[in-house]
């Protein structure tokens, strides 16, 4: 159950916690089952091995949390903001995560399969070795990221803003690329499959017979 509310907290009727500030909060191993917060800041809290399930963050603030070894499932962070927070070996199984924007937080491994990440702000963020299975990243802004070794299997990758990003050896089979822009970005390595590598040469202005 959520933290009790303090006079600056308060319930929105109907079981929604809006405006909580939660400070320096030990939450390691805690389950979260179907909880909602809105508009919630958490700051230098420990979330280790916490497992959310079915619950809801929207427009919520994240500043040096812990994530690590954290799983989340069929639940969601719209709109959240993550700062200098840890994601070390945490998974993500069907959630959405449509507008959230992560800055200086360590990412890797991170896992996630399933879900929505559309419009999510990725810039310049280290995702070496990450692994995204069958999720929704359109209009994802990467730019600058470190996508080198990362998995990308069977995504909707369109409109994406890929600009100075590195994706070398990245796994991008099955993935809906778009209309892909190879400008200032390192493709060196990334494994492809025979549809995309078609999709990619269309995009050059390349002819196939």
């Amino acid at each position: 159950m959520p933290a009790p509310l303090s006079t600056a907290e308060e319930a929105d009727g109907f079981g929604s916690i809006v405006g909580m500030v939660i400070s320096g909060e030990d939450w390691y191993g805690k389950v979260l089952d179907r909880e909602d917060y809105a508009g919630a800041t958490f700051i230098d809290c420990d979330f280790t091995e916490v497992r959310t399930a079915g619950s809801t963050f929207s427009n919520c603030v994240f500043r040096n949390v812990k994530f690590n070894v954290s799983t989340h499932t069929e639940g969601a962070f719209d709109g959240c903001r993550f700062e200098s927070c840890s994601f070390f070996d945490s998974t993500f199984v069907g959630c959405r995560l449509t507008g959230s924007t992560f800055s200086n937080s360590s990412l890797v491994p991170l896992k996630v399969t399933g879900g929505n990440w559309s419009y999510v702000s990725l810039v310049r963020a280290d995702l070496s070795s990450a692994e995204f299975n069958e999720v929704t990243l359109t209009e994802a802004d990467f730019t600058g990221a470190n996508l080198n070794r990362a998995v990308l299997r069977n995504c909707r990758l369109s409109n994406l803003e890929w600009s100075g990003a590195r994706l070398r050896d990245t796994d991008l089979r099955g993935s809906e690329l778009g209309e892909l822009s190879m400008e200032n970005v390192q493709f060196r390595g990334a494994v492809i499959d025979v549809a995309q590598a078609m999709t990619i040469a269309e995009a050059l202005g390349l002819v196939i017979r």
